[in-house]
């Protein structure tokens, strides 16, 4: 037979068992996502097997054109996530989801948070900066800009705060802006907007040889006039970005993986090569510095020296790590990590 407490044990077993399930279902639905992914409607990877649970850095800098990455962090907090890179004169500039700004000076591994009380919580996704002047563009806040180097902060003029803002390029002391809802641009550094063009979602810009390039959900487009005179170049697969070696134009899509073109989209060929991943691992952003291309993947950096034909992934990175931004400057290539 059995006694009271034989029962009170088997009880108190049970017990622990349906509580340690309940933390570990807990855990699960804790743990991030992608929101840079998610908020820009692109389907997350598939995460693989393989990750190694090694924690990254925010951010690696190389200084001999990526053959040696170090650890580049130093004042971010660890939680934190990269969305922008930008160097003024001697200053750098880093963007974070939901952390605010911060910035180093003459390369320093020593950075320092911008006006912390104003930003916290924006998730900010572009900044550009002219001078003493800084604007920059988030995901619920509109455009914020401030004249005085980052120490005051206000909406731009022209309330954009219900318009989704991804991406920002400055060309002939022009701004422009990708959102939501197409391209806006400004004469006056981000003080005024005015829409130019389209009513869909613009996640991307680069620039090359006088002619601005787009991308958006739908394809690329091209704009070589007047700042409301884009054309298509490009269309059936959403972009996540477009960038530029100095001689091709590169349209990182969901669907076709990296693709190319010299000739503003009458052609486009394939150079995926040697980016041995999922078809659903794509790129996030694309840099050059001469003839040398480096690339920021959902699983580490890759260089290519023959226009893209040819992809290496560099060593010296944590595996299994999403890098999302990457920027050449007077002080290294910075490399951001976009999830954790």
């Amino acid at each position: 037979m059995i006694n009271k407490n034989t029962i009170f044990l088997w009880s108190v077993l049970c017990l622990s068992v349906m509580l340690y399930g309940c933390q570990q279902k807990a855990q699960e639905a804790k743990k991030p996502t992608n929101q840079m992914a998610e908020s820009a409607n692109i389907p997350l990877p598939a995460v693989t097997e393989n990750r190694v649970a090694e924690k990254p850095a925010v951010i690696y800098r190389s200084t001999d054109l990526g053959k040696t990455w170090s650890s580049f962090a130093a004042g971010i907090p660890t939680e934190a996530t990269l969305s922008g890179i930008i160097q003024a004169d001697h200053k750098l500039y880093v963007t974070t989801d939901y952390h605010g700004i911060f910035w180093s000076i003459d390369g320093q591994n020593d950075w320092q948070p911008l006006a912390p009380g104003q930003l916290r919580g924006l998730d900010i996704n572009g900044i550009e900066v002219e001078k003493n002047k800084l604007v920059i563009g988030t995901l619920k806040g509109g455009i914020l800009v401030s004249p005085d180097g980052g120490n005051t902060w206000s909406p731009s003029k022209t309330d954009l705060s219900q318009v989704p803002v991804r991406a920002f390029i400055k060309s002939q002391g022009q701004l422009y802006a990708g959102t939501d809802a197409g391209i806006f641009w400004s004469d006056d550094m981000g003080d005024t907007w005015s829409h130019v063009f389209g009513d869909y979602q613009i996640l991307g810009f680069t620039s090359l040889r006088d002619k601005l390039y787009a991308a958006t959900q739908n394809g690329a487009l091209v704009c070589q006039g007047a700042p409301s005179d884009w054309q298509v170049i490009y269309e059936g697969d959403a972009l996540h970005d477009i960038g530029n070696d100095g001689q091709f134009v590169y349209a990182m899509t969901i669907g076709q993986q990296l693709l190319k073109t010299e000739n503003d989209g009458a052609t486009w060929i394939n150079a995926q090569s040697g980016i041995g991943r999922p078809a659903n691992f794509y790129t996030n952003e694309l840099q050059h510095v001469g003839s040398d291309i480096f690339s920021a993947q959902w699983i580490g950096i890759y260089h290519s020296s023959d226009h893209g034909n040819n992809w290496r992934q560099l060593s010296g990175l944590p595996d299994s790590t999403a890098f999302s931004t990457l920027e050449i400057t007077d002080f290294g290539i910075i490399a951001g990590i976009a999830i954790r």
